[in-house]
């Protein structure tokens, strides 16, 4: 069975659940990062030398970590024609937007409305 580490709240944790209910893959979700811990743990270090989330395990052991690889990986191993173009020029144009999405829109949203509405006055955590 798919495992998936990460807390829930990560934005690249949540890509990676979004694309597992889109292909209904059963999975098992294991708490790591934040308040969770385990990402300093050497069973977690030896998948992620990084000490990072979102990491999987296949059932055949294979072990993904950065959130678009493990997209491009569940997508061409699960996904099918539906995820997975096996066209170069046609797979590009979702490589493109999720690379975008990672490089301009995530820095963006978080440096100019996730952190602002956070930091505001009166807002307690």
């Amino acid at each position: 069975m798919l495992q998936v580490w990460g807390r829930r709240s990560s934005f690249n944790v949540q890509k990676v659940m979004w694309l597992i209910g889109e292909l209904d893959l059963a999975h098992q979700h294991i708490p790591a990062g934040g308040q969770h811990g385990i990402k300093d743990s050497t069973e977690f270090l030896s998948m992620n030398p990084h000490g990072r989330v979102p990491v999987i395990k296949d059932d055949d052991g294979t072990v993904v970590w950065e959130s678009h690889s493990i997209l491009r990986y569940i997508s061409a191993r699960h996904g099918q024609s539906d995820f997975w173009n096996d066209d170069p020029a046609q797979r590009s144009q979702a490589d493109r937007w999720m690379d975008w999405s990672q490089t301009s829109l995530q820095p963006a949203f978080l440096n100019g409305v996730f952190w602002g509405f956070l930091n505001r006055p009166g807002f307690s955590r």
